[in-house]
């Protein structure tokens, strides 16, 4: 069985995924430039990430996401990389920093 892939898209980078480690944790071993601020706590709401494809591989909406994301954004596909994991394949947007900085301050 191969190991579920994660792609940032507009990095284009492609890297395998440990399905037990959160979006964020895999994201950090792969030296990708994912932001936080709690350091995966679900805290912050920094880590975001679109999922643009592959949704239906990825872990439930948790209440920290529900919290600092709202259901607008929830519904436009955007998830905490903290709170999310994965069993297959997906594809990701990855926020830049002018799109954090609205968030994140």
């Amino acid at each position: 069985m191969s190991m579920p892939k994660i792609e940032i898209r507009n990095h284009n980078v492609t890297m395998s995924a440990t399905p037990s480690l959160s979006l964020l944790n895999n994201f950090l071993l792969n030296n990708a430039p994912i932001h936080t601020v709690c350091g995966g706590k679900g805290l912050c709401g920094c880590c975001r990430v679109r999922i643009l494809a592959g949704g239906k591989g990825v872990s439930k909406v948790t209440a920290a996401e529900r919290q600092h994301l709202g259901e607008q954004l929830i519904a436009e596909g955007w998830r905490l990389s903290c709170q999310t994991h994965i069993l297959r394949d997906v594809t990701v947007h990855m926020p830049t920093a002018q799109e954090l900085a609205a968030w994140c301050g």
